[in-house]
This record gives structure tokens, C-alpha cells and sequence, in this order.
């Protein structure tokens, strides 16, 4: 059982107010800072960056093109490489996973066969809850999917669930509906 008293916590010291990060997103770039040029004088090691002062764009530096290469979005084959994987790691049967996940088999047969084309970051919560994923797990199964948990609350919650659990899916959503956000997996 997850202790309400330490979730609510641990999410008091890491919960983002979705409307404070509007305000400091505001701010993360002042008139005088180009995105770009910093980038370029951080990997070129210049101070004076610009047109006359280095003759490469930042974005044809071959240093940009392995971060872009890192950034790129991952396919949707690498989910499913990533899913299938863990099942096999955790010596799973894919019914002991979708009952697990709280999904039906329909459910659970279109997002490995490709069907559903992105799973909602819920969707892939509740597997890796089925899983039993550790935290480290389940963000390589998220990011497999192009998804993260960040700072807002109901990822807060998931956070903590990976890093002191594992929690069945039922747990977690009793955590989840006492801080008022809707279960995950199917159930309702």
C-alpha cells in the first residue's frame, strides 16, 4: 500500500505548477540571447559568435547534428522493441500483462501489433506498473514512445510509485484518485 503521507511529500518538494513554468518559460530567453548562438558559442568555444565572426551556421556544425540525432523522435517500433523486451526480462505472459496493466486483450493486441499508433503516457504507465518496471525501467519504456514524466503531479505521483515500489495498478490509482486525477489502465 502506498504510504499518502510520504506521496504527499515527496510531491509538495517536486511539483511543477503547470502555471508557474508558463511564467519562467517566459523568461528562459531574454531579447539579447539568441538560442542558436549560444549553442554555437557553447560548441565552438567562441564568445563572438555571429555571421562575420565564424562563417558556419550553428545548425551545419557537425556537433549539432549528433544532438539532433540523439533529439530525434523515436519510432514507434522502438516501443513495442522496448514492451516486448521487459515482458520477456520480467518472464511475463502478455495476458498476465494486460490483466496486470488492467487493459483488455483487444486493448493490449493493438498497441503490440502496431494498431494503436501512440499509447497514451497513462497506457504506458499502467505496463509498466504490470511490469513491475523500477523507475529507470519505466522512463527507458516512456522515452522508447517519445513520452517522459515530468514535474506536473500526476507524473509526480507515477514517479514515486517507480521509485518505492512496485505498486499494483490498483494502488496506484487509489493514490491517484485521492489527489483527484482519474485511474489509469481501464479502471474506472
Amino acid at each position: 500500500m502506498i504510504d499518502i503521507t510520504k506521496l504527499t511529500k515527496y510531491i509538495d518538494e517536486n511539483f511543477v505548477d503547470e502555471e508557474s513554468t508558463e511564467e519562467k518559460g517566459a523568461n528562459l530567453f531574454s531579447l539579447n540571447s539568441n538560442p542558436l548562438v549560444d549553442f554555437a558559442r557553447a560548441i565552438t568555444g567562441k564568445k563572438s559568435f555571429g555571421p562575420k565572426s565564424c562563417g558556419i551556421s550553428p545548425l551545419s556544425h557537425p556537433g549539432f547534428k549528433s544532438i539532433e540525432k540523439k533529439l530525434k523522435t523515436p519510432s514507434y517500433e522502438d516501443f513495442i522493441s522496448r514492451l516486448m523486451y521487459y515482458i520477456n526480462e520480467k518472464n511475463m505472459t502478455h495476458p498476465q500483462v494486460y490483466i496486470a496493466a488492467g487493459m483488455t486483450p483487444d486493448c493490449f493486441s493493438k498497441i503490440i501489433s502496431g494498431k494503436t499508433k501512440t499509447p497514451k503516457k497513462e497506457s504506458i504507465v499502467a505496463l509498466a506498473l504490470a511490469l513491475k518496471l523500477n523507475y529507470d525501467e519505466a522512463t527507458d519504456l516512456l522515452s522508447s514512445a517519445g513520452q517522459t514524466l515530468c514535474g506536473f503531479k500526476q507524473d509526480v505521483i507515477f514517479e514515486f510509485c517507480f521509485k518505492t515500489g512496485p505498486y499494483s495498478i490498483d494502488e496506484v490509482n487509489e493514490a491517484l484518485v485521492h489527489f483527484h486525477f482519474k485511474p489509469i489502465g481501464g479502471r474506472q
